[in-house]
Formats: C-alpha cells, structure tokens, sequence
C-alpha cells in the first residue's frame, strides 16, 4: 500500500476541520488537526507534514505570523493560505510571507483539492519568490488572483516591472500596492502619466535640468529620478515616451546613471521603475512603440492586468465597495440592476464602473438602485442576456437559492427602509444572520448598526 501524503490542517472553526478532513481523507490523504497557532506548533515539533492547509485569521495568534514561522523552520514545506473572500489585502501578505498558493472560503473543493495535490507534487518551495499585498483591489476572480500573486512576487524584488491592461482597469493601483508592500516601501511613490505631459516636457519631468539649460529654465530643477531617490518612480503610458528618451531610459536601467538637461555632472539613481502602458508593446506587434531591448528590460516582469468584462464575478463586490464609499444614501441595488451591471460589457472597465455608481448615488435619493437609476449606455456594450430554453433550465441549485435569498433580503430591506433590524425580524433570522449573508450576497453592510 503506497504511503498518504500527510497534510496538517490548522483552523479555529471545528466544523470547517471537520469538513475538510473528511473531504481530504476521503481523497487519499492522511490528515493531522490543529485548531491553532500552539497546536500546530506542538505538532510540527513532532513530525514535518508533506503540506499544510492554514487559515489566515486564528483566535490565538495571526496565521501569516506562523506562516513566516514555519517557512523559517521547514523552507521546503508548501503552506496553502485559506482567506476570506476577497480579502486581497492579507491574501498577497500571505504570499510574500511565503504562502505556496492560496483558497478562498467558502471553499470551492475541486478547487481546493487540485491545489492540495500540486502542493504535495512539489518537489520545493524553498526556491519560490516571496509576494506582496494588494492596495485596494477588490475581487475573487480567477484572473484578480493571479494578479494578487503577481503583485507579491514582484513586491519582493526590485527588477523592473510592466504593468499592461485596457484603460481603467487599475495599473496605478498595481503599481502602488507593489511600491506598499515592497523593498522599497519607505521612500516616495512619484508617478508620471507620460501621456499628459507635452513631447518637450518629458525629459526634464524625468531628468531635471541646469539654469539656463533652455529659454525659461530660471532655476536649477530636479527631475522626477531624483524625487524619487530610494522609492520607487511609476512611468504611467510607457508607450508614449519619445524614442530618443527610451535610449536615455534603458541608460537608467543598466547602468543607474543620467545628466540634467543641460549638465555634464553624471548622477545615479537608485530608484525602483514600475512602468504602466494600455497600448501594444510586444515587439512585432502591430501598434507597438517600444524599443525590442527596452521592453525586455522593463518586462523583467510582466502583469496583465484583466478588463473587468473578463471577471465579471467580481462585479458585486465592487458594487458595494463603490457604494460604501459614495456617502450616498444608497446601500445596495436590486436584482434587476444587478443583472443589468453584470450584463454590461464594461468598455471603460472599474473607472466606468465607479463613475456608473457615483452618478446613479448622487442623481437618486433611494436606498435601493434601479436599473433606470443606473443610466447605462445603450448599444453596442450591453451583453444580450440569452434566453433559455426548456432544455437550457438553469437548475444550478445554489444560484438559484442565491438569487432568491438576494430577492427577499431586498425586499426586506425596502420595506424596513433600510432598518436591518426590523428586516431580519420579517425574515425570521438573527440580524447577525443577516449581515453575514448580505456581505456574501454584495450587498452593502455598513459598520454601523441600526436599532
């Protein structure tokens, strides 16, 4: 009989260890329990396990601490992160710290259970990059999580950076969280948009000048390099940089050194470069502007960024995100408005989004937005919704369960006028019950509680 591969299991919740366990035995692996930080030090003080499953958040102790702990003691143990949904922010913590992979709850078990198994298949992990944390980002999408890990990857080195992706769907954001949550943390984040500045104006924006260099140089100014010394410096719309500049600039990147315009001193920067662009850059392909060398100097490592009508899942979430920061008086929208944003083809992805929700806030005093409060644009980006046929049922049990839960907490939520005490009272659960299932469903909760 071949030998189980043994997987510790930590987690404070006894009935998720006990889903888990029965899940992951049943499929061939021998399984040890913990349910916290002491427990599972106790533990590894006996045997070294060939993975380890670990919530994020514990009652006694914090699991990115012990992550790092146990990363320190056994470096070839794989450790599967277990987060919240959508808790971005601690998920690429956790990556940096060392994390294999992450799961997010609830726990989808195909998904949980193939990366189980590329955890034990992996030979080490003790040569994997250690990420970083998101600033901002809001989604579970597939293509959000692998972004997540890109980001921390790269937070954990200084090489360069490409941050690529359509108009609006967060390249500054990237770049921030990776300057956040990187080596180069405590000095200045100097971001350029190349695109807005005059063709004349880029080189000094980037390398300063002399007095006198050119008619208006009145003073000596310091370029952004300079600025920002010891930081890291955001180079939005890379594209647009003038070709004689993007010798100048793969200069920098080599050799660390440049001149004020209109100087012959030779000064060094030592600066972090993360450049941004939402046009081609590839060589070779049509519409591209960069330099063949330049672009494989700055895509030391490359991010791609998904438009938001490739995550539609991500959609809800941002909703109430967006709605939670409007100050408005809306807290939610209803089924029909929903369907409605998740329909949308999104040409100006999350900008477009926010600024959807930020007009919809301040045009309409309901605590519920409508499809018509929305004012989507009509044509050529509204998805057609299919129809379906008899044979095209949609029987998925928990969606449609999900959709009426949504409906019937709305309707809750109208007739209460927002009071979520008086709403969970008419659906007969605990209002704690309730908050919980309309943070799961995107809906809005605020921390404030009503009485």
């Amino acid at each position: 009989m071949s030998v189980r591969p043994r997987l510790l299991l930590i987690d404070d919740d006894e009935s998720v260890r006990e889903a888990l366990a029965s899940t992951l035995d049943e499929s061939g692996y021998a399984v040890t329990e913990a349910e916290g930080v002491v427990a599972a030090l106790l533990v590894l003080s006996q045997q070294v396990p060939d993975a380890i499953l670990l919530d994020i958040r514990l009652r006694d102790g914090d699991g990115i601490a012990l992550l790092a702990d146990v990363r320190a003691r056994h470096p070839h143990v794989p450790v599967i992160m277990a987060t919240a949904y959508g808790d971005s922010d601690r998920t690429i913590l956790a990556m940096r710290a060392g994390a294999f992979d992450y799961v997010t709850k609830p726990f989808d078990f195909d998904v949980l259970l193939a990366t189980v198994a590329r955890a034990v298949r992996c030979p080490s992990v003790a040569k994997i990059e250690t990420p970083a944390a998101s600033g901002g980002f809001i989604g579970s999408s597939a293509g959000m999580r692998e972004v997540w890990k890109a980001i921390g990857r790269a937070a954990a080195s200084l090489a360069p950076v490409l941050v690529t992706g359509e108009s609006g769907v967060g390249k500054e954001l990237v770049a921030r969280a990776i300057h956040q949550h990187g080596l180069r943390r405590h000095g200045k984040f100097v971001p350029v948009n190349l695109a807005a500045l005059p063709m004349t104006l880029i080189e000094s924006e980037l390398f300063g000048h002399e007095k006198g260099a050119f008619t208006g140089a009145s003073v000596r100014r310091e370029g952004r390099f300079e600025v920002a010394q010891e930081g890291t410096l955001f180079l939005d719309e890379i594209g647009d940089l003038p070709m004689s500049l993007q010798t100048k600039l793969l200069r920098v990147l080599e050799d660390g050194g440049f001149e004020r315009i209109g100087g012959t001193a030779r000064l060094s920067s030592n600066t972090r470069i993360i450049c941004a662009t939402s046009k081609p850059v590839l060589p070779g392909t049509q519409g591209s502007t960069l330099r063949e060398d330049l672009y494989y100097r700055l895509g030391v490592i490359r991010i791609d960024v998904p438009p938001l009508r490739m995550r539609r899942d991500d959609i809800p979430l941002l909703v109430d995100f967006f709605l939670r920061h409007t100050g408005s008086v809306a807290r939610a929208v209803s089924e029909s408005a929903m369907q409605s944003l998740l329909h949308y083809d999104w040409p100006g992805n999350v900008r477009q989004l926010r600024h959807v929700l930020e007009n919809a806030c301040i045009m309409s005093s309901a605590d519920i937005l409508d499809v018509d409060d929305l004012q989507l644009p009509k044509g050529a980006h509204a998805v057609a919704i299919p129809e379906r046929g008899e044979d095209e049922e949609d029987l998925d049990l928990a969606r449609n369960v999900a959709r009426l839960e949504r409906r019937l907490i709305e309707r809750a939520l109208q007739r209460s006028k927002g009071n979520r005490a008086q709403a969970a009272r008419l659906l007969g659960i605990r209002r704690a019950l309730l908050y919980a299932r309309m943070k799961e469903l995107g809906l809005h909760v605020s921390s404030e509680e009503e009485s």
